[in-house]
């Protein structure tokens, strides 16, 4: 099996120009979970124990989880530990939006880790981060930081003691519900990007896949998708020209019925991927959010966990 590392591998039996264009892109780490894609060989030396949860203790999972194919261990170790879960956007889909471990999508806004309470934290468990989307100096709060690494999370579900404390939602995924859940019925005109995303949802097929490209379109997809499954929403990291349409055509490509979500005005590389995508006639659905989106109510989430800071914002 030939090496996969990049967008622009995932590309280049298509289109060698543009797998050019995107030869520095990461896969994300939830499309090669989708995508079935190798797991990366193992680095650092196994840890032989595991700091137990003395105190309040929480979870930060992160995209690593995905690309490891580690989701089976961090739910067993949520569940010994009897511990809530917060996930960067790039682990949408570990636990369903309504699982009670889920304590909501984070790393997107200033205030995120704030309101996930990580402050009042004794111990906060750390496995599969990326630091384009949670660095350190965001989510270190005052709580004791333990990385975890993601082939050992199984192996501590079996030996982790259980946490006395009650998994309870936090002020974050509070106040993200009050934007989101109103909006998802929201009848405007233009829409209330909730209600396009659920528009979105309720078109997928099983096992389609959404991606979106970083900035608006990325910020509410990741934020008010309602994930049910690992691997069905993908928003990088890291912000490149055309991202979000690349990612959807190479999973249609791979046989997943895709929507790729992106913004007016289009750049040239995402009119060069549609046009690519239509003559291969691959099952990628391109939604272009313009004036039909009022993409004006981002202030209320804004408002709800403070100013964006991924992509660089």
């Amino acid at each position: 099996m030939r090496t996969v590392e990049t967008v622009g591998d995932l590309l280049r039996d298509a289109s060698a120009d543009l797998a050019a264009a995107f030869a520095a892109a990461p896969v994300p780490g939830a499309l090669r979970y989708a995508l079935d894609l190798p797991v990366p060989p193992r680095t650092g030396t196994p840890v032989g124990q595991l700091d137990q949860p003395r105190g309040r203790t929480a979870l930060l999972a992160g995209p690593g989880v995905l690309r490891d194919r580690a989701v089976d261990g961090l739910r067993e170790l949520a569940d010994a530990a009897h511990v809530g879960v917060a996930n960067t956007w790039g682990a949408k889909g570990v636990f369903n939006w309504d699982s009670p471990h889920h304590l909501g999508t984070c790393g997107l806004q200033a205030r995120d880790f704030e309101l996930l309470g990580f402050a009042e934290l004794d111990l906060l468990w750390v496995v599969g981060l990326d630091p384009d989307e949670s660095p350190p100096e965001r989510y270190e709060l005052g709580a004791r930081v333990v990385p975890i690494h993601t082939g050992d999370l199984a192996a501590f579900a079996t030996r982790v003691a259980r946490s006395p404390y009650p998994i309870e939602p936090p002020p974050l995924f509070e106040r993200l519900a009050a934007v989101a859940q109103p909006g998802y019925v929201d009848e405007r005109f233009p829409r209330h990007p909730a209600r396009a995303v659920m528009d979105i949802k309720q078109r997928m097929a099983p096992g389609a896949i959404v991606t979106a490209d970083p900035g608006p379109a990325g910020l509410w997809v990741a934020r008010t998708f309602p994930t049910d499954a690992p691997g069905t929403v993908v928003v990088p990291a890291v912000a490149t020209p055309g991202i979000g349409v690349a990612l959807a055509l190479a999973a249609a490509r791979a046989g997943h019925p895709s929507t790729a979500v992106t913004v007016e005005p289009l750049d040239d590389t995402t009119r060069a991927l549609i046009e690519l995508a239509s003559r291969l006639d691959a099952p990628v659905v391109i939604e272009v959010w313009g004036d039909d989106v009022d993409l004006s109510l981002t202030a209320l989430l804004v408002e709800a966990a403070g100013p964006v800071v991924a992509w660089g914002s």
